[in-house]
């Protein structure tokens, strides 16, 4: 009867630690996720930056031809 009580004072020592345990995972997990989950949104910013870049470029090159051709369309609309 003994050895099946301390087996079983043992067993309660060892389940009593476990929730900690299961704790401590579960809060080290939940900051990886968390740190996962940041690394992914400013990939994902990183790479919207990255496909607008060259249409914000080709914008302002459209822009700039258009104003340069202004002048010259006010110039032949005034002289004619």
């Amino acid at each position: 009867m003994r050895p099946f009580l301390l087996a079983s004072l043992l067993l309660l020592a060892a389940c009593g630690s476990e929730p900690e345990n299961v704790q401590a995972r579960s809060e080290n997990m939940s900051r990886l996720l968390e740190t996962r989950a940041n690394e992914l949104e400013a990939e994902a910013g990183n790479d919207v930056a990255a496909q607008v870049e060259p249409l914000d470029n080709e914008a302002d090159a459209l822009l700039n031809q258009m104003n340069a051709a202004e002048p010259a369309a006010n110039e032949a609309a005034n002289g004619a």
